[in-house]
């Protein structure tokens, strides 16, 4: 007879275990859709803005220029075609290694590693003037508003010359 209740026993412990079991994968898979649904979210609204949203103003990208042929001019050319080590700043060379990256990317570069004599000596401002002259000069459209020293704002602002696929 105490074989008989100990054999139940397990039969119950068994059975609340496969109860948390379950309970706890339903808990992980309900995580795992909710999770799965907020990064597929936040990877259709991407950045809020693309370069070809006209994110500058030519008189910034003028003030740029005067910046870029003071600073940048020696090696990366006034014609931004780059020399020896100096990349070149427009055209397909450009696109290649900045497509799908942020302006708050290539801020963070120019304003932390150029000119490459004197790196970090650029203001805020300068190098984002720079910018705007290295948009131009790529054949990004101007905008009615000045581009801002704004973090938040500079992270979502896709450097792309692919206009976003249309919703269906």
């Amino acid at each position: 007879m105490n074989r008989k209740v100990s054999v139940n026993l397990s039969r119950i412990g068994n059975a609340a275990a496969r109860g948390r079991v379950w309970l706890i994968t339903s808990l992980l898979v309900g995580m795992c859709a909710c999770l799965g649904g907020a990064i597929r979210s936040a990877r259709a609204a991407g950045p809020a803005k693309t370069t070809l949203d006209g994110v500058f103003t030519d008189a910034q990208a003028a003030r740029g220029k005067a910046d870029y042929n003071t600073s940048c001019g020696t090696c990366h050319m006034e014609d931004l075609s780059g020399s020896g080590q100096a990349l070149p700043l427009a055209g397909d060379a450009f696109m290649d290694v900045w497509e799908g990256q942020t302006v708050a990317d290539l801020l963070g570069l120019v304003q932390g590693t150029m000119p490459q004599d004197k790196p970090g000596t650029l203001t805020s401002q300068e190098a984002l003037d720079i910018i705007t002259y290295l948009l131009q000069q790529n054949k990004f459209p101007a905008g009615k508003d000045e581009l801002k020293n704004d973090p938040d704002a500079l992270k979502n602002i896709l450097i792309t010359n692919k206009a976003p696929a249309k919703s269906q």
